[in-house]
């Protein structure tokens, strides 16, 4: 008898009720730590997943920022080429229209004469002192033609060194041409201009 009860049955049956009770507790609990370790393992997959994503999304964050960089960059180099051919063509950008330089060479020239080329040489565009003038940019140019006799190029040659804007007028080459039965003479010379002088263009009357 115990806490005003009577109990009846053989003590073995009360162990075993105690036995049952216990393998019930030890199973709920056993049950209850496989549901919290499944809520674990699930919740670590959920925060490496996310853990992923956000490693992903850094990585694509990363790359753009490497992009944009590279892109920077490589337009920082295209800016600073762009500057320097700007410098280079300014350095032998003519200051006046080649086409008012043909017009003055067309006046210029008397009528006996043919020009057959006219060769300005960019490249000939250089810097330094030329006799006693200093010049900063200067235009090297040469004409070819034919001319009737070498008298009509010696004063050709005269004419143009008293017209602006040409300088440093050179006889080049003199050789006799045979056209059938014309015979005239071929010949070049070259002459500068210096590009820092505003030029004009010669008009006919000024021959």
């Amino acid at each position: 008898m115990k806490d005003g009860r009577l109990d009846l049955l053989p003590p073995m049956y009360g162990a075993r009720a105690r036995m049952r009770l216990v393998n019930q507790r030890l199973i709920m609990f056993g049950v209850g730590m496989s549901a919290l370790l499944v809520v674990l393992v699930l919740h670590a997959r959920m925060s490496r997943s996310a853990s992923e994503s956000r490693l992903v999304i850094a990585q694509e964050q990363a790359e753009k920022v490497l992009a944009a960089e590279r892109l920077e960059a490589r337009l920082v180099d295209e800016l600073e080429l762009s500057r320097r051919r700007i410098e280079s063509w300014r350095k032998v950008a003519l200051p006046i229209p080649v086409g008012s330089l043909l017009v003055t060479m067309s006046n210029v020239v008397p009528e006996s004469i043919v020009l057959d080329e006219l060769h300005i040489d960019l490249a000939g565009v250089r810097q330094g002192y030329r006799r006693e003038n200093s010049v900063d940019r200067r235009l090297i140019a040469r004409i070819e033609g034919f001319a009737p006799d070498e008298q009509t190029v010696r004063r050709l040659v005269e004419t143009l060194r008293d017209r602006h804007p040409f300088e440093e007028v050179r006889r080049g080459f003199t050789a006799l041409h045979e056209d059938g039965d014309v015979v005239r003479t071929k010949f070049s010379l070259g002459f500068e201009i210096d590009m820092e002088t505003p030029s004009f263009v010669v008009t006919g009357e000024e021959r």
